[in-house]
């Protein structure tokens, strides 16, 4: 009997650190795939932890003042990640961009985790077809 209470025991503990690294590596969250710089850009000044950071300088390196709505559009197409592909989850993208008249809304995701994601959200305003505001700030999402 001792010998089947030892064997649960052992089988019980290896359980918990599995679910235990799983569950620290995956709250940090794996870093995305992306072929956008300015994700990876966001990414590098934010580490990609911050809620609520503005990031409207970063965005308009990218998009400056000025820019053509056709070019402005065609960048914030390209803001992509490919999500991690774990077993125990499905990570959640969100990517949506929603045309105002003068303005423009963009919500792509830039990072997710089991727990969450983090959104990086464009606002562009645009006077004679050129962008004449930008904000930027990356969100979280939980849930």
């Amino acid at each position: 009997m001792s010998r089947k209470g030892r064997l649960l025991g052992v089988a019980f503990a290896v359980f918990a650190l599995v679910c235990f690294v799983a569950t620290y590596d995956y709250s940090r969250g794996r870093i995305p795939q992306t072929r956008s710089a300015l994700v990876l850009d966001v990414l590098a000044v934010t580490n990609g932890r911050e809620c609520a950071r503005d990031a409207t300088e970063i965005v308009t390196r990218y998009i400056p003042l000025g820019t053509g709505r056709a070019d402005a559009e065609r960048v914030l197409s390209e803001v992509t990640i490919d999500p991690p592909k774990p077993w125990f989850w499905t990570p959640a993208v969100e990517n949506s961009t929603v045309s105002e008249g003068t303005t423009i809304e963009a919500l792509h995701t830039i990072k997710a985790t089991a727990f969450g994601t983090n959104l990086l959200r464009i606002y562009l305003g645009f006077e004679d077809g050129k962008v004449k505001r930008v904000a930027a700030e990356v969100v979280c999402h939980f849930g």
